[in-house]
């Protein structure tokens, strides 16, 4: 807790005001107080709040006071100058967010062929969540058997923005910090976002790290289907198992695009 409280002091000395941080991040003044006078810890999601704000990770504003004082130099987060800069660019790209986005928010399975065990399909499951007119995901890949027991756990998170009738899904890997990703989607109106498809950018987790493009069906989690049994479904599948839906294998299909560039749907139908 105490690194917690130094390390936000020292966050909060790189902005005009403490008054203007409690402000943005939508805290009591006074509650935001305890919490740099270290007589109170946020919960999980304040502390997500918090950091997503400053830009820093929870496990990094919990370090030493001199090694995160590194992190904030190293990142230029102690630049008033570089922090003003960067949050005109990003407000002027969510500005420009369509309010149908609000759709999107939920959990939604994601099917596509994997880019480093070739052959096979990965199930991934996406989490949608809002923060006033910012939307974010984190985007959870098992990358074995869905039914035994598997190591390779990738996690992302990132943020989406619609424009131009599109979907834009930008997001890095924060356990091993190697991977950062771009989805572009069509949402399929005709269904109310039930079913999304398009194409991701990335590269290949094995150790030749190729880039890929491959196209990619997110199909929305029946509400009453719990978090704990949506990450158990999630893994690496054959195509031929019993357990990817038939009508999945048209819509990740990589065979045939073109011929001058790679669509995300060869036909246009859903």
């Amino acid at each position: 807790m105490q690194n917690l409280s130094s390390n936000l002091r020292l966050l909060c000395s790189y902005r005009p005001s403490i008054s203007r941080v409690a402000q943005d991040l939508k805290i009591n003044r006074s509650q935001f107080n305890r919490y740099l006078a270290g007589t109170s810890f946020p919960r999980g999601a304040m502390l997500r709040r918090i950091c997503d704000y400053f830009g820093v990770e929870p496990h990094e504003i919990l370090m030493p006071e001199d090694e995160f004082a590194q992190i904030v130099k190293r990142r230029g987060l102690a630049s008033s100058s570089f922090m003003q800069t960067l949050r005109q660019h990003v407000d002027l790209i969510f500005n420009r967010n369509d309010p149908r986005i609000t759709n999107l928010t939920g959990l939604f399975f994601e099917y596509y062929y994997s880019m480093s065990s070739r052959g096979q399909i990965v199930r991934a499951l996406v989490a949608v969540t809002s923060n006033g007119n910012h939307f974010y995901y984190r985007r959870f890949e098992r990358m074995g058997p869905f039914d035994r027991v598997c190591k390779r756990h990738y996690r992302y998170q990132g943020t989406a923005l619609m424009t131009g009738d599109r979907i834009f899904l930008n997001d890095y890997e924060y356990s091993a910090g190697i991977e950062v990703t771009q989805t572009v989607l069509y949402p399929d109106y005709s269904h109310r976002w039930t079913r999304l498809y398009g194409v991701k950018i990335g590269v290949s987790a094995n150790r030749d790290h190729v880039p890929c493009c491959v196209r990619t069906y997110l199909e929305r989690l029946s509400p009453q289907m719990s978090l704990f049994t949506a990450l158990r479904k999630c893994g690496l599948f054959d195509k031929e198992a019993p357990e990817i839906p038939r009508h999945i294998l048209r819509m990740i299909d990589n065979a045939s695009s073109g011929p001058d560039v790679f669509e995300a749907f060869s036909d246009g139908n859903i």
